[in-house]
């Protein structure tokens, strides 16, 4: 199968990450891929993979962009001669949606990774033959918000690297609590610190947050830190994630808006660390509290607070949860597993010749 895969960019992402994992594990399976994007980090691995990159800036979401692209993307199409073709992202599937228009009877495939807020806008992503959504909650979104009708869904989670099964954890005096996200308001980190605050005379703790994005961002963290004493018991900096999660017993993700699917969380499970999340969005598709991690109340950070206690106090029962999550994360959240949901999709519009 000749997949041609178009997103405004290949840097450092999850969306780019997915596409990234899937194109390499797509040509291992013998499929012919062509990434079309803006440029970005991921494009050299890539193509030392085997995965043809072709050029199709998208980074500004303005009129003379969308028209350079499309025109652009028109001619990749034909030159690519794709089976299929499958977009992300809202810019790009608006510019694709006129130019699939050249191309009739070629099948073409949208997804949604996020809780969009702008219905016009977001309607889009919508456009596809057929539309995939990385979590059942964002099935029920893409259908009751966007109107997308159900017919048309399919639902493929993502996946995440077997490399993480190998994390080797370090050794520390102190129980280690830590995030990793970019950095944005919504996803929780003063709720993490403040969690950090109220254990910090209860039981030796650290906490780590891994990050990057706005600077202003981060500048508001480290005042808030100062300002509460706590500059000797929490750091912020820069690592990937596999070092990162080997240096951390606890991984918290306080997110008070939804998430799309939780990259994170199937990382740290892969890796044999417990995971508290927020009960919102597609955290309970990953966690199965008591189980296979905890799941709390969203901006609770009393709640957040207790869980990180138990788990330092109760490290037999903490493994045994973080076991199961390790084994449901194995079965469920595998590059393979994400790799062969999305090529059965194609195969499926393929059967049906675009019609669904």
């Amino acid at each position: 199968m000749k997949i041609l895969r178009i997103l405004p960019s290949m840097d450092f992402g999850g969306i780019e990450r997915g596409v990234h994992d899937f194109s390499i594990r797509a040509v291992e399976m013998g499929h012919e891929v062509v990434v079309a994007s803006g440029p970005g980090r991921f494009i050299p691995s890539m193509e030392k993979r085997g995965v043809i990159c072709r050029n199709l800036p998208m980074n500004r979401k303005t009129l003379p962009v969308f028209f350079s692209a499309l025109r652009d993307m028109e001619s990749i199409i034909r030159e690519a001669d794709p089976d299929i073709v499958h977009v992300q992202s809202r810019f790009s599937c608006w510019i694709a949606r006129l130019a699939m228009k050249r191309f009739p009877g070629l099948p073409w495939v949208t997804s949604i990774h996020s809780f969009n807020r702008k219905r016009f806008y977001s309607r889009s992503e919508g456009m596809g033959d057929l539309v995939i959504t990385v979590s059942r909650a964002l099935k029920t979104h893409a259908r009751e918000f966007m109107g997308i009708p159900e017919r048309k869904i399919r639902v493929v989670y993502n996946g995440v690297s077997k490399e993480f099964l190998s994390v080797e954890k370090s050794s520390s005096p102190c129980f280690r609590a830590g995030m990793i996200s970019r950095f944005s308001l919504y996803k929780g980190h003063y709720i993490f610190l403040e969690a950090i605050r109220l254990l910090r005379e209860r039981m030796k703790i650290k906490g780590i947050i891994i990050g990057s994005g706005s600077p202003e961002y981060r500048k508001s963290l480290e005042s808030w830190i100062s300002a509460n004493g706590m500059e000797t018991i929490v750091e912020i900096t820069e690592m990937d994630a596999k070092k990162a999660l080997g240096e951390m017993d606890l991984l918290v993700v306080p997110s008070y808006e939804p998430e799309g699917f939780g990259r994170t969380v199937a990382e740290a499970q892969m890796s044999g660390t417990p995971v508290i999340g927020t009960n919102l969005g597609a955290i309970p598709e990953l966690i199965d509290d008591g189980k296979t991690g905890f799941l709390v109340d969203p901006g609770n950070a009393g709640q957040v607070a207790d869980r990180i206690s138990y788990v330092s106090s109760n490290p037999g029962p903490a493994g045994i949860m973080a076991a199961a999550a390790r084994e449901n994360a194995l079965k469920h959240f595998t590059l393979d597993r994400m790799a062969e949901g999305i090529i059965s999709v194609y195969r499926e519009l393929l059967v049906k010749g675009g019609e669904v």
